[in-house]
C-alpha cells in the first residue's frame, strides 16, 4: 500500500489591506462567501511554487501493519529532505 499525507496547518497571518481585499473579492466571485479564503491563499501559493517549471512530488512510503508512527515520522522526515533537494 502507498499512502500520501496531505494535512492542513492552522495559523495565522497577516496581509496588507490590498491584498485582503483581493482575496476577499474573489471569494465571493467563485464561492459566494468569504468562508473560502484559506483556499485561495492555498491556491495562489500553489500557483507561484509551480513557476519553476519543476512538478512538486507528493511524500509517499510502504505502509506495512509493523509500521510504528515513529518509523512513518522518520520516513516522512527523509521524503521532505529528498523533495528540497
Amino acid at each position: 500500500m502507498v499512502f500520501a499525507l496531505v494535512f492542513m496547518v492552522k495559523t495565522t497571518i497577516n496581509l496588507d489591506k490590498e491584498i485582503y481585499a483581493e482575496i476577499v473579492k474573489e471569494s465571493i466571485e467563485r464561492y459566494g462567501s468569504t468562508k473560502n479564503i484559506s483556499k485561495i491563499i492555498n491556491q495562489r501559493l500553489r500557483n507561484r511554487a509551480n513557476t519553476t517549471g519543476k512538478r512538486i512530488r507528493r511524500i509517499t512510503f510502504r505502509v506495512s501493519e509493523s509500521l510504528s508512527s515513529k518509523d512513518a515520522d522518520i520516513e516522512i522526515k527523509a521524503g521532505w529532505g529528498e523533495r528540497s533537494k
